[in-house]
């Protein structure tokens, strides 16, 4: 990913690569004015002065302008960054988003990209110094060859021993964001079992010492860091100090190079100090970005693909789905779904029905085309289904699923916003509207019952006006009275208006209204009739004989 954003943006890095050099190149100006003009001057000259002026205020704008390119350009790439990561998690499928694990991933795009965001912003002083020293590096080989062998070794000794300091700092910034990751989990069990913890003040205990464990492990890495980033600051500076000190005993007391090559070199160092200083002290926020770009980088997600488009191959108007010797097995699961054989037609009403952990919710998932079979194949109107037209597929299917996630923008067929008169009639039929108002294209709330939640999911549903519904258990949450109205007027309103509609539902009182009775039974999947469609109408499931 950084290769690719790097690429694309190779003239804007050519661009602060040349500007951070004039910048370098007006800074040993300075020095060489300083060394040749000022320290030599027997009086003031005013055309001296204004000289000086004038390329101090050349170096400040190409200090400042350099800076501001190098900035801007960070904020570019961060941006391209968390664009190119969302979108990565768009692509990528959702039993691999399941199997990452959505906290790492939450924390990736919260964490990880403020650590690299404030890394770009404190570039500026580990680029910008590593030039000013190279080029001020190459003026006092050319001033002093002696005093330059000199602070070369002096530097490079103390390089070596922040070098230690940064492989320190590193290990406990990877320790610290190993442990965000376990913060985040323990930041969603908290929020979302708030409900059951209220009930079980032994399980709150656990749930709060284990994340004030982790709080403590991620501290105690932070401060060791810390530590080892203070030792590198100061051991650095207190060198580049002794630095100077030996500079002028060198020259004054064994006579190396006269007073005024001293001060010069003194300068020097002096100027190099800030530019050191903020090259080291930025270090460690880039070992930190390093260490979270990893975490990004590791993520295993989709490839990146800037288009949201497909090639919309299968026909809206399809005839019928076919599961053909279906097979799926979970990889970290000891649940399968075996051969599975079923022929669904279009406009079809059916009722999926069995007890929890039969493979209810894996058929559904595999119908909408979430998880892909592990052998055999799906087949629309005879067209295998595969990686070229999945998502030409899944532009015929809405489903709602029992944790599903609400949504309130309300968007219609394709791209566009339904209307609000569509909205507000489906609002009446779902005897919610006066609860709930479309509001420029949005829900006006979303902070209602869980069965009135349900009722919106639907509204959503049903604006997007595809011809494949699932549902998932969808009419559990709803009462007596409306549980009615949904399954004698609102499914046969579906139905009649060309909708295919698969149901998870347990409501054996309204069986009669299916088309068809799907029972999911310890891994496989088969149609009842006859008889067993009777005993099924009577008692769902529970009278249910092999």
């Amino acid at each position: 990913m950084i290769k690719t954003l790097i690429k694309n943006n190779k003239f804007s890095i050519a661009k602060i690569v040349v500007l951070t050099f004039i910048f370098s190149g007006f800074g040993i100006g300075v020095l060489s004015y300083i060394n040749e003009k000022l320290l030599a001057a027997q009086k003031f000259d005013v055309m001296v002065a204004v000289q000086f002026i004038a390329l101090l205020l050349l170096f400040l704008a190409t200090s400042v302008y350099a800076n501001i390119s190098l900035t801007n350009f960070g904020h570019k790439l961060i941006y391209e960054v968390r664009r190119h990561l969302v979108k990565q998690v768009l692509d990528t499928p959702n039993a691999q988003i399941d199997a990452i694990g959505k906290a790492k991933i939450i924390a990736s795009l919260n964490n990880d990209i403020k650590t690299i965001t404030f890394a770009f912003m404190t570039a500026t002083g580990l680029i910008q110094g590593s030039v000013f020293i190279v080029a001020s590096s190459i003026y006092l080989c050319y001033i002093s060859p002696k005093l330059f062998v000199f602070v070369a070794i002096w530097i490079a000794a103390t390089m070596v021993l922040s070098a230690f300091f940064m492989k320190k700092i590193h290990h406990y910034y990877t320790l610290s964001r190993r442990d965000d990751d376990a913060l985040q989990q323990s930041y969603n069990d908290v929020v979302e079992g708030h409900r059951e913890l209220t009930l079980n003040q032994h399980r709150a205990k656990l749930c709060f010492d284990e994340l004030n464990e982790i709080g403590i492990k991620k501290r105690q890495s932070m401060v060791r860091a810390d530590i080892y980033h203070a030792l590198s600051d100061n051991f650095t500076n207190i060198m580049l100090l002794g630095a100077v000190g030996m500079c002028v005993f060198l020259c004054v007391g064994l006579g190396w190079a006269s007073l005024q090559t001293a001060v010069t070199v003194s300068l020097t160092i002096l100027f190099l100090r800030g530019s050191f200083i903020s090259m080291v002290a930025s270090i460690p926020t880039a070992l930190s970005a390093k260490v979270s770009l990893d975490k990004i980088l590791n993520l295993n997600l989709a490839p990146f693909k800037e288009s949201f488009g497909f090639t919309d191959s299968l026909s809206k108007q399809w005839k019928n789905i076919e599961f053909k010797n279906v097979n799926f097995s979970y990889p970290d699961k000891n649940f399968s779904l075996t051969d599975v054989n079923l022929r669904i037609e279009r406009g079809e009403l059916i009722f999926v029905i069995g007890k929890n952990g039969s493979g209810k919710s894996t058929f559904s998932n595999i119908l909408c085309g979430l998880l892909r079979p592990s052998s055999g194949e799906i087949l629309v109107d005879g067209v295998s289904l595969n990686d070229e037209n999945l998502r030409s597929y899944q532009s015929n299917v809405s489903a709602i699923f029992s944790d599903f996630y609400l949504f309130s923008q309300t968007l219609g067929e394709g791209s566009e916003f339904a209307s609000e008169k569509d909205a507000n009639d489906l609002l009446k039929l779902l005897e919610i509207d006066k609860k709930v108002q479309i509001i420029e294209q949005r829900l006006s709330t979303t902070a209602l019952s869980q069965g009135q939640r349900k009722r919106l999911s639907l509204l959503i549903a049903l604006l997007e006006n595809r011809s494949l519904l699932v549902l998932d258990e969808w009419a559990a949450d709803q009462d007596p009275i409306f549980k009615r109205v949904f399954y004698r007027e609102i499914l046969p309103m579906l139905k009649q208006n060309g909708v295919t509609i698969v149901a998870i539902s347990h409501d054996d009182a309204y069986f009669d209204v299916a088309d068809r009775i799907i029972l999911a039974k310890d891994g496989t999947i088969r149609e009842l009739v006859g008889d067993e469609r009777q005993i099924a109408s009577k008692d769902a499931v529970e009278k249910i004989k092999e």
